[in-house]
């Protein structure tokens, strides 16, 4: 969704002032008075408009439930490979274990990461999921390990929770009514990931490994909870490479593709990337917080300018992520 170019893989992002990415406040959206949700609904706008990154403090989601998950996230991957892959996903069931690869989510270049997904789970009884369709199955799960399923959903849950105070946030920034993104979010094709990275073999950067290569995310926000580690990059507008370094208590919001789309280009969907440069794994949990499946892309009028043309043609997002995940899936067809 972008034509800026960027240095070489391996080159160290730019350490700059946290300015850059701003940290901001959301402790008195829930509930404050309306002129402090509107001053916090600007300030991410701003954010939006601009890095297309923030960090977002005054979440509302317990600590205790962060530490349990990334906990849980740690036992999972510390299994021996063939106990990982009783829960693999398939051509035909998109959730649970993706092993590293080199094809990355949507065909784009992957590397040295390993993902355990989950998405929003529909009723049994559910038309789309006795249609056997691969975005509406059931999420898998490692029975053998004892509260995990539990603690997954129960994070899975607070990130929903907090997404919708997030959009109503974004939808403020652009003078639309706060629940203008509602309507496109009754049954949304999010995802969770418990991402794992692995070290690299040195501290030479010929041993560096691309953990997730330069993309943007596909759906309209992300949430993420990253570890102490380090190694997420942003691309920032100077064409050069930031880092985004782990503030403790914070999440990293960032704009993704369909809400560019959406604004009709005015928030941001930024490049970025991760490569871990330390000498310990690096654990980090997105929640990709997508619409739902029959969700029609476009801007509404408001946004256009008049006179001036739509920036992006109207997209079904379904289509659009049935052939995201198919190739994000093709490495289990050679």
């Amino acid at each position: 969704m972008t034509d800026q170019k960027f240095p070489k893989a391996y080159e160290k992002a730019r350490d700059v002032d946290i300015s850059a990415i701003p940290v901001i406040d959301f402790e008195g959206f829930r509930d404050g008075s309306e002129s402090t949700r509107a001053a916090i609904a600007e300030r991410i706008a701003a954010a939006c408009e601009t890095v297309g990154f923030f960090y977002l403090a005054g979440h509302g989601v317990p600590q205790s439930l962060i530490d349990d998950t990334f906990g849980m996230s740690a036992t999972f991957f510390a299994q021996p490979f063939e106990d990982r892959m009783k829960t693999g996903a398939t051509l035909d069931w998109w959730r649970g274990y993706v092993p590293s690869k080199l094809e990355g989510e949507g065909g784009q270049v992957g590397g040295a990461i390993e993902t355990f997904r989950t998405m929003f789970e529909l009723a049994p009884d559910d038309p789309d999921v006795k249609m056997g369709k691969p975005m509406h199955a059931p999420n898998r799960w490692p029975d053998h390990l004892a509260g995990f399923k539990d603690t997954v959903t129960a994070y899975q849950e607070s990130q929903l929770d907090l997404s919708v105070h997030l959009a109503k946030a974004f939808a403020m920034g652009l003078d639309l009514p706060e629940d203008w993104f509602a309507p496109y979010y009754k049954r949304p094709l999010v995802q969770l990931s418990l991402l794992h990275y692995r070290p690299p073999k040195s501290q030479r950067e010929e041993d560096f490994e691309i953990g997730a290569g330069e993309h943007t995310d596909t759906g309209a926000f992300t949430l993420l909870m990253q570890d102490d580690t380090g190694g997420l990059e942003v691309g920032h507008l100077e064409n050069e490479w930031i880092s985004a370094p782990p503030i403790a208590g914070t999440y990293v919001i960032n704009i993704g593709d369909m809400m560019m789309r959406w604004t009709n280009g005015r928030y941001r969907s930024t490049p970025h990337r991760v490569v871990n440069r330390s000498t310990k794994p690096r654990y980090s949990i997105p929640f990709f917080a997508n619409p739902d499946y029959d969700s029609i892309i476009a801007p509404p009028p408001q946004l256009v300018e008049p006179g001036t043309p739509v920036a992006f043609p109207p997209l079904h997002f379904g289509e659009y992520m049935d052939d995201f995940y198919s190739k994000g899936m093709a490495y289990l067809r050679k």
